[in-house]
């Protein structure tokens, strides 16, 4: 089971390198020899990025591992080659860019025209008859392969449903300053469907017990901030441009919804918890968000189900409009 980089696991990277330098001392020297750079560092010359500056921090500079302010702290320069090292040394993450890219809309695009309801049948129909017996009103599956694993210190996942919506968000990021890397990840999502609603479209499934099960396209943003303060505004940003209030709320960007959903993996101010329940299906992965007094039950009745892999539940965190529409709030 492929799972988020943790933060002990992050840890531990940094701390591979502490035998070239300690945990509050890390030069700019070492983290040059850490990430093999010596004979690209050895083409600067002393002072190229300011008065005293040594080649490797020229060389740091300009791959923007640190910048000319950093040098006169050498405590806030160690931490930030800490982090920056580690996460070159990372190689479980995946991602398509950072907002900053110039063609990182394109990117999110291509995938998009690219994505597909999920073809195999099989994990299709076992889930869709946890639904049909009840065991849950729907689930979101994704493929593994595609998870992020960035660091869950610095890590949002956002959900949604509507392209226009992710593009709008994307650009509206970059404008008020957020840097941090993507990615998007394509996913069938299912929810019951009920009579009352009208005709059913051509994506859902009627059971022979009546049950309707829409299956369509949705996808997660996954954004991994430069710090926790980043992360801790990305909240702000939504609720001024991207969650709705009132029916006739303007300046929003398109497709807002009245209750957003993005979730974090560890605790966080503001946020509320719920329980993410996962269910391993070959190389597939449904989620199923309950409150956390739900979560249990759901996980033992769906364990006993043949045919289900590891069934597992992690706590999360989430904005609060989300956690009040688990409550059954409209707002």
């Amino acid at each position: 089971m492929k799972t988020t980089l943790t933060a002990g696991l992050l840890a531990g990277v940094v701390a591979s390198f502490a035998a070239q330098a300690s945990a509050q001392d890390m030069s700019a020297q070492q983290a040059v020899e850490a990430l093999n750079l010596g004979a690209l560092a050895e083409l600067y010359e002393s002072g190229a990025a300011g008065p005293d500056t040594s080649p490797a921090e020229a060389l740091l500079i300009d791959m923007g591992a640190l910048t000319s302010e950093d040098l006169g702290d050498s405590e806030a320069a160690s931490a930030k080659l800490d982090r920056f090292v580690a996460d070159l040394q990372d190689r479980s993450e995946s991602y398509i860019g950072n907002v900053s890219d110039r063609n990182i809309v394109e990117r999110v695009l291509k995938a998009w025209d690219e994505a597909k309801v999920i073809e195999d049948d099989a994990v299709l129909d076992l889930l869709n008859g946890l639904v049909d017996q009840g065991f849950m009103t729907g689930y979101n599956v994704l493929d593994t392969a595609d998870l992020s694993n960035f660091d869950p210190e610095l890590m949002l996942r956002y959900g949604h449903s509507s392209i226009d919506h992710a593009v709008q968000l994307l650009y509206l990021m970059k404008r008020e300053g957020f840097d941090p890397k993507v990615q998007f990840t394509p996913k069938s999502s299912a929810f019951v469907f009920l009579p009352e609603w009208g005709e059913p479209p051509a994506s859902v499934v009627t059971f022979d017990s009546g049950t309707m099960v829409n299956v369509m396209v949705e996808y997660n943003l996954d954004f991994e901030f430069s710090s926790v303060e980043r992360k801790q505004a990305f909240m702000d940003l939504i609720n001024d441009y991207a969650k709705r209030d009132d029916e006739d709320e303007t300046g929003l960007i398109i497709d807002a919804w009245w209750q957003p959903f993005y979730r974090s993996y560890v605790p966080m101010d503001r946020y509320e918890p719920l329980s993410e329940n996962r269910v391993q299906i070959g190389g597939y992965q449904a989620d199923i968000v309950t409150l956390p007094a739900d979560a249990a039950p759901m996980v033992e009745k769906i364990a006993t189900v043949d045919g289900v892999g590891e069934v597992s539940t992690t706590e999360i965190w989430v904005n609060p409009a989300f956690y009040r529409y688990m409550g059954g709030d409209f707002k």
